[in-house]
């Protein structure tokens, strides 16, 4: 039985989607569900000289828009008898979704997968195909119906 979800998003329409995919699905196990985003940080920021002032209230705007957005989607999708919690996460996203799931004891992932293929794939890695190889629990990736894949668009 399912009694845990954890949906990452990254507020993608593929990750709207797989929310709202998600939150359907729970209609039938009345889990609780974890909604997470990882932020990730701006070291790679540094090669543009900014100041060392403006990076912490940078990432601080970051999180707080961050949190914003995670409760309008709780708020706009999820029945009111649904427990479903939110948490801001920081790291790797792959690494965070896992290590989050591997804590909470979920017992199914549902993510949206961006259909990144090709070239990009290569260079910017696939975070649904990474917690998919690596998860301890079921993890299920729901592609957007009405986005074209990247590979169609690219190369």
């Amino acid at each position: 039985m399912i009694h845990k979800i954890l949906v990452p998003t990254d507020f993608s329409p593929s990750a709207r989607h797989a929310f709202g995919y998600a939150v359907n699905l729970n209609a039938y196990f009345r889990a609780r569900m974890y909604l997470v985003h990882v932020l990730q940080d701006f070291t790679e920021f540094s090669e543009y000289n900014l100041s060392p002032t403006i990076l912490p209230q940078l990432y601080l705007e970051f999180e707080q828009n961050a949190t914003k957005r995670l409760d309008e989607m709780v708020m706009a999708q999820v029945p009111s008898d649904i427990h479903c919690d939110t948490y801001i996460l920081h790291g790797v996203p792959f690494h965070e979704i896992l290590q989050f799931a591997s804590t909470e004891q979920v017992d199914l992932i549902v993510m949206g997968s961006h259909g990144r293929s090709g070239l990009k794939h290569m260079l910017f890695g696939h975070t649904a195909e990474k917690v998919v190889k690596h998860a301890s629990c079921p993890v299920l990736t729901i592609k957007h119906p009405d986005l074209e894949s990247e590979s169609d668009l690219d190369f």
